[in-house]
């Protein structure tokens, strides 16, 4: 069956996370997707733990790709680089602003050789400004992004989240909305373009409704952390439950607050013209929240998730990535799948996460080694 990107090849000049999972899943869309490095290993070959002598990180964000080495600091590899941009429609760099440009392969030079390319430029700060050629360390990026200011304990001055790589691949999601939909305008146009895409940004915008909170009240103090808890609707919050394990409930609805407090046993909080509405539960949500603390502990949490099951309240029971692995429900969609390597042995990878009723998304295809495919890539892109 075709592929959403079938036809479309990118050359992915791209190191660490926000750019090579950004091309990863191009090529999950099916394009072919031409991943270069140097002839000096990146750091991600090498970020613990390894498999074999190469980092997981390496291995995860490089599948579904062809590999390359080329010293594009000799004339000769950029010759060669130069004639694969020829055959390419995308073009997707990460290094720091200027260092594309030293090596001879910034927009101006890609585009000459190839006028319709797309080229993405993924930076951490943007281009310009006074911190324009600092490195996009993810948590540093937590920090300046404000988002460490609103995340940890109530009463704390903050903290990270330490998923590594979340404002990383965050910025890889916006890489691939940015080239699809260039792809549609040069469909339209004929012409390609140039698109900057900033981690920062990226940030931004996953703290879009918190930063709204903010700004839409002149008076507002910043947001503070919260733990668990949402700012908009209460209850919105895991609850330590008798067998010490957590429930997180989330109540977004007045149907709901009503049906949760029948769940539970708590007629009376439904009948309190106090926690009527949301507005009122927010504005007095240190007391309510209190008083479910206190209740939800009296039972083991599997007796509360039964209750709230059966009044269709939404709820979850956190789970570990052991539990995930082998859930029914990840295991019945393919959100983890198992990939056969030939360097690797097998491994757990997480599935695409789309699906294509007319124009599926590649079958998962084991990465390789850096620069196995060079020889058949520059005979393929210089036979002519």
């Amino acid at each position: 069956m075709p592929r959403v990107l079938d036809g479309i090849r990118v050359f992915d000049l791209t190191l660490a996370a926000v750019g090579p999972w950004a091309s990863k899943l191009l090529g999950q869309l099916g394009a072919d997707v031409i991943h270069v490095e140097g002839p000096k290993p990146e750091l991600a070959h090498h970020i613990p733990p390894e498999i074999n002598g190469t980092g997981v990180l390496y291995i995860s964000a490089n599948y579904n790709k062809r590999n390359i080495v080329l010293d594009l600091k000799q004339d000769a590899d950029r010759a060669k680089a130069f004639k694969i941009i020829e055959h390419c429609d995308v073009f997707v760099q990460n290094m720091r602003p200027g260092a594309v440009e030293k090596l001879g392969l910034g927009y101006d030079e890609v585009a000459r050789a190839q006028p319709g390319i797309i080229y993405v430029s993924a930076s951490a700060y943007g281009r310009v400004g006074p911190m324009a050629t600092e490195a996009g360390v993810d948590p540093l990026l937590q920090a300046f992004c404000g988002w460490s200011s609103i995340t940890g304990a109530p009463g704390s001055s903050g903290e990270m989240f330490r998923h590594y790589a979340h404002l990383d691949l965050t910025t890889s999601s916006m890489i691939v909305e940015a080239v699809l939909a260039a792809l549609l305008a040069r469909a339209r146009s004929g012409r390609g373009q140039h698109i900057e895409i900033e981690m920062l940004a990226a940030a931004l915008s996953l703290q879009t409704s918190r930063l709204a909170e903010y700004f839409a009240s002149p008076d507002a103090s910043p947001p503070i952390p919260m733990g668990s808890a949402c700012a908009t609707t209460v209850p919105h919050q895991a609850f330590r439950c008798l067998d010490a394990t957590w429930l997180a409930i989330g109540v977004e609805t007045d149907d709901q607050w009503l049906r949760f407090c029948t769940a539970i046993g708590l007629e009376e909080l439904g009948a309190n013209e106090q926690y009527r509405t949301n507005r009122g539960r927010v504005a007095h949500r240190e007391d309510l929240v209190a008083r479910l603390e206190a209740h939800l502990a009296t039972k083991p949490r599997s007796w509360w998730a039964l209750c709230l099951q059966r009044a269709h309240v939404p709820h979850a029971r956190p789970s570990d990535f052991d539990e995930l692995r082998h859930h029914p429900q990840v295991l019945a969609n393919g959100f983890i799948t198992d990939l056969d390597t030939a360097h690797f042995g097998t491994i757990a990878v997480e599935g695409a996460p789309w699906r294509f009723s007319h124009t599926p998304a590649a079958p998962v295809v084991a990465g390789g080694l850096a620069g196995e495919h060079t020889n058949d890539i520059v005979a393929e892109m210089t036979s002519d």
